[in-house]
């Protein structure tokens, strides 16, 4: 009985942690900006990378500073049914495919809530220098939906034997807290113990 729950226990971390994974999708495009403004279309699942736009900006003037003000302003769409912690990634390379700026920005705290749009800015403070010599870049999109907490009591009966032929029943009630996904956790099937 005790090998049992314990293996009906780990099945259940597993849905859980399966569940609660986060997901994530890239694909990369020509440079072919107008005005800064490039429409693409990275989906993982419900969301989407729908537009960027790109600054390549200039170093700041008049300080010791040497970092840029080159960015990336990303559009990301949530069209699905839950909320959503939401990571962007855009990497800009040259005609050689050398890497020429990087960045990244998510969600920080909360949620993009199902059906809203939101706007992240990704700096290329460091790695700038040659932005102009653009030829393709790539985006990555990772998503991971709203965890919800429920709370699961679980009721278990026992019955022991003693030499002298009295028995004893035992109930134990155990109280749970389980965190998943706003996906449902896969199905598992447990076969019933047989009767002593």
């Amino acid at each position: 009985m005790r090998i049992h729950k314990v293996v009906l226990t780990g099945v259940l971390a597993v849905g859980v942690c399966a569940a609660a994974s986060a997901d994530a999708a890239s694909k990369k495009y020509d440079w072919q900006p107008i005005n800064g403004i490039q429409e693409t279309e990275v989906r993982d699942g419900d969301i989407v990378v729908s537009q960027v736009q790109f600054n390549l900006g200039s170093t700041m003037k008049g300080t010791p500073i040497r970092k840029s003000s080159a960015d990336v302003r990303v559009r990301i769409d949530n069209n699905g049914q839950s909320d959503e912690e939401v990571g962007v990634a855009v990497v800009v390379f040259d005609a050689e495919g050398n890497v020429v700026a990087a960045g990244s920005n998510g969600t920080k705290w909360g949620y993009l809530n199902k059906g809203d749009r939101t706007y992240y800015s990704i700096d290329f403070p460091y790695v700038y220098r040659r932005l102009d010599k653009a030829a393709s870049f790539m985006i990555t999109i990772e998503t991971k939906g709203k965890a919800s907490k429920t709370t699961k009591t679980y009721k278990t009966a026992s019955t022991t034997s003693s030499p002298d032929g009295s028995t004893t029943s035992e109930v134990t009630t155990k109280v749970t807290t389980e965190t998943t996904s706003s996906a449902p956790p896969p199905k598992v099937e447990v076969e019933p113990l047989p009767k002593p």
